[in-house]
C-alpha cells in the first residue's frame, strides 16, 4: 500500500469503539494544548523513505508538533498478507530510528473517522489533527456517495483536516459547493520529490526479483527484510 492508501470508503466504520492497540509515543514529549498533530496511516508494507519524506515535509510546512504513523489491524480495502503486523511494527520502529518527532499506533480500525476517535483517547488535549493523504485518496473521500454528503462531511472536518500531497496527477479541489464550504481545511503539501516511484508494492517486487532496495527503505528496514526472507516470494 502506497503511504496514502487507508480506506476505499471512508465513512464511520464498525460499531465497536475504535482503539489504539499498541503506541509507541514520540520522543518530543506529549502534546501541548492546542498542538498539532499529523496522521499517516497506511499499510506499511513495508515502511519506505516516502513515508519519512512525507513526515518531513508536512512537519515543516505546517508546523506540526508531532506525527503518528498509523497501522490499522484490519485493513479496510484488502487482506492482511505479506509481513505479519508483528513485523510492519517493528519495520516502523527501525525506519523511523533517530526521528524524535514521529509516534507510532497499531489501530484496530482503518477509517478515518474511526481513527480520529481513537486519537481522542490517546491524546486528551485534543490537538489539530492532520490525516496526511495523497491526491488518490483525497478526492475518494472528498466524492464519495455518502447516503448524506452534507452531514458526513460536516463530521469528518470537525474532527480533522487533510494535507494532500501529489500522486499520479495534480489535486484539484472538486467544485462541488459541499467541499467547497470547506476548502480552508483542505491543503496541499508541497513536495521537491516526486514519490510516485517509493511505494510498498515497488519494495515488494524489487524484493521478489532478488533486486536491491537500499534507494527505497531505511537501511534496517533492508535488513530486517532480508534476515526474515519476507518478501521473496510476495507478488508485486
Amino acid at each position: 500500500m502506497s503511504p496514502s492508501s487507508m480506506a476505499n470508503n471512508p465513512g464511520p466504520g464498525d460499531q465497536d469503539v475504535p482503539r489504539f492497540e499498541t503506541f509507541v509515543p514520540a520522543q518530543v514529549g506529549p502534546l501541548l494544548n492546542n498542538g498539532r498533530l499529523g496522521v499517516l496511516g497506511g499499510a506499511y508494507n513495508p515502511i519506505t523513505r516516502a513515508h519519512l519524506l512525507l513526515a518531513r515535509y508536512s512537519r515543516q510546512q505546517f508546523k506540526l508538533d508531532e506525527i503518528i504513523f498509523v497501522l490499522p489491524k484490519i485493513l479496510p480495502n484488502k487482506p492482511l498478507v505479506g509481513a505479519a503486523v508483528e513485523q510492519r511494527l517493528e519495520m516502523m520502529r527501525l525506519g523511523i530510528s533517530g526521528i524524535s518527532y514521529i509516534s507510532l499506533g497499531v489501530c484496530s480500525h482503518g477509517l478515518f473517522l474511526d481513527i480520529c476517535t481513537a486519537l481522542h483517547q490517546l491524546y486528551p488535549q485534543k490537538p489539530e489533527i492532520f490525516f496526511i493523504t495523497g491526491r488518490d485518496a483525497a478526492e475518494r473521500i472528498l466524492t464519495w456517495p455518502y447516503d448524506d454528503p452534507a452531514a458526513a462531511l460536516a463530521k469528518m472536518f470537525a474532527g480533522f483536516q487533510l494535507l494532500v500531497f501529489q500522486r499520479q496527477g495534480n489535486f484539484h479541489l472538486p467544485k462541488n459547493p459541499l467541499v467547497q464550504k470547506y476548502a480552508n481545511l483542505i491543503h496541499t503539501l508541497e513536495m521537491e520529490e516526486n514519490l510516485d516511484k517509493i511505494s510498498s508494492s515497488e519494495v515488494r517486487r524489487r524484493t521478489s526479483e532478488g533486486r536491491p532496495i537500499g534507494e527505497l527503505v531505511p537501511r534496517k528496514v533492508a535488513v530486517f527484510i532480508e534476515k526474515h526472507s519476507l518478501y521473496r516470494d510476495f507478488p508485486g
